[in-house]
This record gives C-alpha cells, sequence and structure tokens, in this order.
C-alpha cells in the first residue's frame, strides 16, 4: 500500500512538473502527413505544431450536414440553429460549452477522435491510461481563451480562420477582461501597455490541424464571413491540467 502511495506521489509531481512548463519563443513547427510518427515527441517540445495536409473529417463539413435534418435543427443558442448558420453564417455565434460538447457527441466527431487522434498523441500505449480528452466544437470567430489542456488541437472543417497565438508571458500586457478580445484590435485604451503586446497569425484551413501546447493564449478569425467557418477542437488532459482546463472551461463559458 506504501509502495503505490509512494508511485502515486511521484507521478503526481512529475505531471504538475511538466504541467508548468511552458516555452516563451515564438517558433511554430511543421510536420506533413507522413510524418504522424514523431507527433508524439514534437508535443513534447511544448511549441505550436501545425500538420499538414491531414485531410478535413466529413463529419462536419456544411455538405454532411445539411443532409442530417436532425443536426440542422441544433439550437447554438438564442433562435440560431445549425442549420440557419449554414445558410446565413454569422462571425459570433453564442455556442455554449455544453452544447459545443454536446453536437461533437451528436455529429459523431467525439467517437471518430477518440478512436482516430488519441493513440497517435502518445509513444506509450500505457500514456492513453492517465490521459483522457475532450471534443468540443467551435463555429465562427473565437475571442481570447487560454489552452489549459496538455495540448489542444484545432482542426477547421469549413473555412479558413486565422489563428493569433500568444506565450503566457503576454498576459502581463492585457487587460482583466481580455477573455474573449482580440489581441491585433486592443489599443491603449483598453491597456497601457498593448504596445507591448507580441503575438503571431496562423492561417488555417480545413485539412491542416494546429496543436497548442499548455499556457498559450489563442483567438480565432473568419477570412471570409460570407462563408461557414468551424471546426473541432480536441483537448488532452492528464490528472493535473484536467482540473486546470475544467477551471479555465467555468470562466470562459
Amino acid at each position: 500500500m506504501i509502495e503505490l502511495l509512494v508511485i502515486a506521489g511521484v507521478l503526481l509531481a512529475v505531471f504538475i512538473l511538466f504541467y508548468r512548463q511552458a516555452i516563451e519563443q515564438y517558433n511554430i513547427l511543421q510536420i506533413e502527413a507522413t510524418q504522424l510518427s514523431e507527433l508524439p515527441k514534437l508535443l513534447g517540445e511544448r511549441t505550436p505544431l501545425v500538420l499538414r495536409e491531414i485531410g478535413a473529417p466529413k463529419l462536419f463539413t456544411p455538405e454532411t450536414l445539411k443532409s442530417n435534418a436532425r443536426l440542422l435543427q441544433f439550437p447554438l443558442g438564442g433562435s440560431l440553429t445549425l442549420g440557419t448558420y449554414l445558410e446565413a453564417p454569422s462571425l459570433r455565434v453564442p455556442l455554449p460549452p455544453k452544447a459545443s460538447a454536446l453536437l461533437a457527441k451528436e455529429s459523431g466527431l467525439a467517437v471518430w477522435a477518440e478512436h482516430t487522434w488519441f493513440p497517435k498523441l502518445f509513444s506509450l500505449p500505457l500514456l492513453e491510461h492517465v490521459h483522457t480528452m475532450s471534443t468540443s466544437i467551435w463555429i465562427g470567430e473565437q475571442g481570447l481563451r487560454k489552452a489549459s489542456a496538455i495540448t489542444t488541437l484545432l482542426y477547421p472543417t469549413a473555412g479558413t480562420v486565422e489563428v493569433t497565438l500568444l506565450t503566457e508571458q503576454q498576459e502581463t500586457y492585457l487587460p482583466k477582461n481580455w477573455r474573449g478580445r482580440f489581441a491585433d484590435a486592443m489599443t491603449i485604451q483598453d491597456t497601457p501597455l498593448a504596445g507591448e503586446i507580441k503575438y503571431i497569425t496562423i492561417k488555417l484551413r480545413p485539412g491542416t490541424i494546429l496543436c497548442i501546447p499548455t499556457h498559450w493564449f489563442y483567438s480565432l478569425r473568419v477570412v471570409d464571413p460570407q462563408k461557414p467557418a468551424m471546426g473541432v477542437r480536441l483537448s488532452v488532459d492528464n490528472p493535473i491540467s484536467w482540473i486546470a482546463t475544467t477551471m479555465e472551461g467555468a470562466l470562459d463559458s
């Protein structure tokens, strides 16, 4: 019994140490679909990573959704449904976090991601048993939020978005009410240190995945407001980051 407690304590300490590590440099790694075997190793470098030529999942494209009468009636917030959004896209969609996760489940994306992507993220199968993955849908633009999961994967299924990334260090320069806002739109009226905010922007299209390390901030802007823009977000957690993700999710809702 004592041995098990010692092992659990050591694992907990390792998770905490690993979770607190963060990279403050704006380096972007990139691999092709043929290099997916390198994914677990590269994720360990805690640097944003782009996976190219992956191919878009067919479960959540406008063409697939328009043939699914049940999902077209899914409420996105207020009087907006998934069907009305596809007919007349809007930039800001009031999709609550619980509804976002439910839509991922109802569309089949949650099961698909669990079987298709979760095993690819670890070099040792044993690690799958101490990590969890949650799947949610994002639609339209998304203001700033903090990636508290060990790895957050953004996978567009329709439209092109520009993802703005900020390191954890930039929080010093952000206003207190930074959640849901966009760093490139902040002025000295928002924060006296607006000119000190540093960020990078990555254009993300269907078939490409962006992996965001823990502690980084990110936001999404839609490139063409006249077309639907949406995708799936995969959040991978260990026991420590799960607590942080739960708390962060409550603040973002």
